[in-house]
């Protein structure tokens, strides 16, 4: 038979304790934020994550500036009647989100088969993969 105890918090264990006591000591709030060097592979992390959210984002815009023209999205480029320059830009814009997002899916594919996990191979790939998505979305934005 199991009896239930009641626990209580003893008061060294507050967290406001925990708080004064790491004040006392000088020590900072989230130390891990601040004693690693940025990496080249830990930013691709970040900006994978980035490029996830802005398409999903961008997704639901072109889904509303479809709805509010013609009806096809062509039209609502077209709506729009900017500058070939900046008309070329913002399709570079919408295009690297895309394909980097798509190539780095791929660059994480090899990791769930368990390979590439030496640091030298991670910054290679790593590099493949930014080669890779500025050429090829430099090539969408030209051809659309």
């Amino acid at each position: 038979r199991v009896t239930p105890r009641i626990l209580t918090r003893s008061s060294t264990s507050a967290p406001e304790d925990f708080f004064k006591k790491n004040e006392q000591l000088k020590r900072p709030m989230s130390p891990h934020l601040t004693i690693y060097s940025p990496q080249w592979t830990s930013a691709l992390s970040v900006f994978h994550r980035g490029t996830g959210v802005f398409l999903t984002f961008g997704i639901y815009a072109a889904a509303a500036a479809t709805y509010q023209t013609a009806g096809s999205f062509e039209a609502a480029l077209a709506a729009t009647s900017i500058h070939p320059i900046i008309g070329g830009l913002t399709k570079l814009a919408l295009a690297f989100p895309c394909v980097y997002h798509s190539a780095n899916g791929v660059r994480h594919l090899n990791w769930d088969r368990g390979s590439g996990f030496e640091i030298k191979a991670l910054e290679k790939q790593g590099q493949i993969v930014m080669a890779t998505s500025i050429v090829a979305s430099a090539l969408i934005a030209a051809l659309l």
